[in-house]
C-alpha cells in the first residue's frame, strides 16, 4: 500500500467528534458481508525458522486484545444513523498442537483464512501458531476488514509487540445516548445531500479511450453450467531475493513498485486475461492514516495507465518500459497529495451510507472489482517483522473473500489483486486471482507467474 506525503495527511482530517462511527470504508465491508454474504478478510502470516517462547506470542497476544480494532460494530438506534463501535472481546489464542506437515503449509494458511468472524457478536480477529515437521513455525493473524486495513493492522501489531498502551475507541467514559444517534442521523442527512450538490457540480471523469478495465467485460460464460458450489480463489505466495528484486527494476529504469505492476500485468497477459499491446487500469491503494488516527480504514487508491507489447513466445503482453510505469505512479501519488485527482465517488460516500440494504444490492451488483490492483507494502518496520526479536523468514499480507462461488466470482469480472512486502532480505508477493476459469485452483495460476518471473529473471520460491 503505497504511502502519501503529509500534505495529504494534513487534508485529510479526522473528525474526532464522530470518530466513534463507522466511516464509509467501514460499512463498505460490512455491507459486503451482511449484504452480498462476502466476507473481507485481512490476513497476515509469518514464518519462523524456529519456534518462538509461548510466553511471547501470549503477551503479544494481550496487546492485540488491548488494541484498538478490538471492537464490535452496533446497530445506531434511530434510521440514518451510523453504527458506532463498542469494545469486544477477543478470542482465545489457538497454539495447535499436532506439527504441519512441510507440503501442508498452503492448507493450513488457507484453512485458518476460512475462520468465520462477525463484527456484529465477535470476535473480529484471532491469533494463531503452529510449529511445521521441519522444525519451522507459523503464525497467522485474522482479521475482519470491517475494523482493520493494513496501515491499522500494522500499527497495532508493532505497538502490542512494543508493549506500549494503545488509544482505542470507545474511550472508557463515553456514552453514547439516542440524542447522539439522533444528531448523527442529520449529520448524515446534511452530508448525504452537500454531497449530491458536489458531484452533480463535478464534471464527469474523462474516460482513458481505449484502456482495458473489468468493467467492459461482459461477465465470463459459466464452462459446464452455472456452479454455486463452495469455492476458494486460487492464491499463492512467493517469495525471492530483495536485492535481485530491486536490481532487475533498476536496469529497466523502474522501481520495486513498478516492477509489481508489471509483472501482475504480465500475468493477466500469460494467463489471456490482458491482450498483446492493451492498455491496462491498474489500481494503487494509498494509506492517509495519520498519527493518532483511530479509523478502521483510512485507505483510498489511484489508478495509472499501463502500456503493454506484444513479446514472446507465443506472442502476450509485455510492459517493457518501468519507466514510464513509475512516472505515471508519482504523478497518480502527486496529484492525489494535491488534492487534484479525486474520486469521483468521494462525495456520494454518504449517501451510500444511508441507503437501504435492498438498494445497496442492487447497486452493488452492477459494480466490478479491478483487473488489476497492486498493494505495496514496502519494507514491513522490524517490530512487525520480528515480533519476537529475530526477524521472520518471510511475511505474507494479503485480504480473503469468503463464501464465495465460482458464479459469484465470475460476476465481479475480477482479474487479478497482489500484495508486495519486503522483510529482509526477502520480498513476498502474494496474489489472488478472481477469475476461475483462468485459474481453477493455485497451481494454474502459479504456472503463470512463474512464466512471468522467468521472463524478468527472477527466481521465484513458492510457500
Amino acid at each position: 500500500m503505497s504511502q502519501v506525503s503529509g500534505a495529504l495527511r494534513r487534508r485529510l482530517p479526522v473528525d474526532h467528534a464522530r470518530a466513534n462511527r463507522l466511516t464509509p470504508d467501514d460499512d463498505l465491508f460490512l455491507r459486503a458481508r451482511r449484504v452480498l454474504g462476502m466476507p473481507v478478510l485481512n490476513q497476515i502470516v509469518w514464518r519462523f525458522d524456529t519456534e518462538p517462547d509461548p510466553a511471547a506470542v501470549r503477551a503479544v497476544h494481550r496487546g492485540l486484545a488491548a488494541g484498538r480494532w478490538n471492537r464490535l460494530a452496533v446497530a445506531g438506534r434511530v434510521p440514518g444513523a451510523r453504527p458506532r463501535w463498542v469494545r469486544g472481546v477477543a478470542a482465545p489464542l489457538r497454539l495447535d498442537a499436532e506439527p504441519v506437515p512441510a507440503d501442508a503449509v498452503t492448507a493450513w494458511i488457507e484453512e485458518h483464512a476460512a475462520t468465520r468472524l462477525d463484527p456484529v457478536v465477535g470476535p473480529t480477529w484471532e491469533l494463531r501458531l503452529a510449529v511445521t515437521e521441519t522444525g519451522e513455525s507459523l503464525m497467522s493473524l485474522v482479521v475482519g476488514h470491517e475494523v482493520c486495513d493494513g496501515g491499522a493492522l500494522i500499527g497495532a501489531v508493532v505497538a502490542a509487540v512494543e508493549g506500549r498502551t494503545q488509544p482505542v475507541l470507545p474511550a472508557e467514559h463515553v456514552q453514547v445516548r439516542l440524542r447522539d444517534d439522533v444528531r448523527d442521523a442529520l449529520h448524515l442527512t446534511r452530508s448525504a445531500v452537500h454531497g449530491l450538490r458536489r458531484a452533480r457540480a463535478q464534471q464527469p471523469p474523462a474516460r482513458d479511450a481505449g484502456v482495458l478495465t473489468s468493467d467492459q467485460q461482459p461477465p465470463s460464460p459459466p464452462r459446464g453450467g452455472a456452479d454455486a458450489t463452495p469455492y476458494r480463489p486460487a492464491s499463492i505466495a512467493i517469495t525471492s531475493p530483495a536485492a535481485e528484486w530491486h536490481r532487475v527494476a533498476a536496469e529497466h529504469g523502474g522501481t520495486a513498485n513498478s516492477l509489481l505492476v508489471a509483472v501482475v500485468t504480465e500475468v493477466l497477459g500469460v494467463a489471456g486475461r490482458v491482450p498483446p499491446g492493451a492498455s491496462v487500469k491498474v489500481a494503487l491503494p494509498v494509506d492517509t492514516r495519520a498519527p493518532g488516527d483511530l479509523r478502521s480504514n483510512a485507505t483510498t487508491g489511484v489508478s495509472i495507465v499501463v502500456d503493454t507489447e506484444p513479446g514472446g513466445e507465443p506472442a502476450t503482453a509485455r510492459v517493457g518500459d518501468l519507466g514510464t510505469v513509475r512516472a505515471r505512479a508519482r504523478q497518480a501519488f502527486a496529484g492525489l497529495a494535491a488534492g487534484t485527482r479525486i474520486d469521483p465517488m468521494e462525495p456520494l460516500q454518504p449517501l451510500v451510507q444511508l441507503l437501504p440494504d435492498p438498494v445497496v444490492r442492487r447497486v452493488a451488483s452492477r459494480i466490478a472489482a479491478p483487473l488489476c490492483l497492486c498493494s505495496n507494502l514496502g519494507r514491513l518496520p522490524e517490530p512487525f517483522a520480528a515480533p519476537f526479536g529475530r526477524l521472520a523468514s518471510a511475511v505474507l499480507m494479503r485480504s480473503v473473500t469468503q463464501q464465495v462461488t465460482p458464479d459469484m466470482m465470475r460476476s465481479r469480472r475480477g482479474g487479478l489483486t497482489a500484495w508486495w512486502n519486503q522483510t529482509g532480505d526477502t520480498v513476498t508477493l502474494g496474489l489472488l486471482g478472481m477469475d476461475p476459469d483462468l485459474w481453477p485452483d493455485a497451481a494454474s495460476l502459479w504456472a503463470d507467474v512463474d512464466r512471468v518471473y522467468d521472463r524478468w529473471g527472477l527466481a521465484p520460491r513458492l510457500w
